[in-house]
């Protein structure tokens, strides 16, 4: 039974690559491209229907990161770790003295 079902595919397929090879080129292109809009669609609905787990863990890990890297901002932020004196303008923070960068030779 399979090798007789494995023998119609066979044969399928090559008689489907044949008239293939014996359209002009502008049928087969159309083929070409309606085979490849087909595949895509194919694919496009298994990538849905498989991945939507792994999107799910990956917006709620990016979230996580995001929030962690927030509340480590602010809190360096809060207490101005290894920071010279200064005021903050909105979101940008002037110093009020500046080390002098030394010289390269």
């Amino acid at each position: 039974m399979f090798s007789t079902v494995l023998a119609a595919l066979g044969l399928a397929t090559c008689l489907a690559l044949a008239l293939h090879m014996a359209l002009p080129y502008r049928a087969r292109a159309r083929v070409d491209a309606a085979v490849a809009r087909l595949g895509g669609w194919f694919r496009a609905q298994i990538d849905r229907a498989t991945g939507w787990r792994r999107r799910q863990r990956q917006t709620r890990a990016a979230a996580l990161e995001a929030e962690r890297v927030i509340r480590k901002a602010r809190q360096s932020a809060q207490q101005g770790e290894g920071r010279a004196d200064g005021e903050w303008d909105g979101n940008v923070y002037r110093p009020k003295s500046f080390d002098k960068p030394k010289k390269p030779h």
